[in-house]
């Protein structure tokens, strides 16, 4: 399993939670959804696939009342 598995909406994901501060500030999954252009429960379903086929380069916790998101 790798980056060979993702779909290119993962790919488009996982590079745009490198791009963001989701440590520091809390995930929207609405906010990812406008701006990659797809429903939210797309959004779902690819950080479910991020998280099972590149798990040890995303890491997803919850921090002060919110989804937190690091990726590298």
């Amino acid at each position: 399993m790798g980056m060979e598995d993702l779909t290119d909406l993962d790919k488009r994901l996982y590079e745009f939670i490198k791009m963001g501060d989701y440590e520091t500030n809390k995930w929207s999954t609405p906010e990812a959804a406008s701006k990659l252009g797809v429903p939210e429960d797309e959004i779902y379903k690819s950080l479910s696939n991020l998280s099972k086929h590149i798990k040890d380069k995303i890491y997803i916790y919850y921090k002060d009342g919110g989804l937190r998101i690091a990726a590298e």
